[in-house]
């Protein structure tokens, strides 16, 4: 039986060797099997080391034979995610930044049987914490309930959404296109605060891909060694990121 298609869209920057770590170790462990059933949509923000955009695309390239891809002379963030948001066509979305790192794999297909299954979650976010075997996670002060076919949901949608490395249903993306804004943190639009998105929000459920006592599965911060050598920055004192700065 042939596989579903997936879309993976993916914000870049001009750093392909975090790319290079980033797309093999996804390709190895979650992006395997059939190659030609995925798609990367990326986007290209023009800052980073002193190197040619065509170097990030030949990257992408080496991995998938589907790319679709844009550049950005204006770096920001929102406007990068809806970009590529606009250019989805599967109805699985994997969404994914070019500084992560999974340790082991995953069927993505039981993901996607989990949300065929489950008509109101939203997403499974794959997470960057070990999960407790006894307790229930929290995340951003909400309760995480196990569901023994091997996921959590969150116990409140109200700031549940996030953008770690997820699988997302298709149709919560087509809907959330029209409502998302170019001037704010993308994250922080799917919040029970933003009125404009409100009941979107909390129309949906969330979750998290694992089981009792997972290891951590992906890493984060694999950007923060590029970040402490590159001249750029994410911005501090608590103002959201957008988009690079120089420091």
């Amino acid at each position: 039986m042939e596989k579903e298609r997936i879309d993976i869209t993916m914000t870049a920057v001009l750093r392909s060797k975090v790319l290079r770590q980033t797309l093999e170790s996804f390709c190895k462990n979650v992006f395997y099997g059939d190659r030609d059933r995925f798609r990367l949509i990326v986007n290209i923000d023009l800052v980073g080391d002193k190197e040619h955009y065509k170097g990030v695309v030949k990257t992408c390239k080496k991995y998938f034979n589907n790319v679709v891809f844009n550049v950005s002379k204006k770096p920001s963030f929102a406007k990068a995610v809806i970009w590529t948001w606009s250019k989805v066509e599967a109805d699985w979305v994997f969404h994914l930044e070019d500084d992560w790192i999974i340790y082991r794999k995953i069927d993505i297909d039981n993901m996607i049987r989990i949300l065929k299954e489950r008509s109101g979650l939203a997403c499974l976010r794959l997470y960057k914490e070990k999960l407790p075997k006894g307790k229930k996670p929290m995340i951003f002060g909400c309760r995480y309930k196990y569901n023994k076919e091997g996921f959590y949901v969150a116990s409140n949608s109200q700031k549940q959404f996030g953008l770690n490395p997820v699988l997302i249903r298709g149709k919560f993306i087509q809907e959330a296109l029209p409502m998302m804004v170019e001037t704010r943190n993308p994250e922080k639009q799917f919040r029970y605060g933003n009125t404009v998105m409100r009941d979107f929000v909390m129309a949906w459920q969330y979750a998290i891909y694992g089981k009792p006592g997972d290891a951590r599965l992906v890493y984060g911060k694999n950007g923060l060694h590029w970040r402490k050598k590159s001249r750029y920055k994410k911005p501090r004192d608590g103002k959201p990121f957008l988009n690079w700065a120089p420091r």
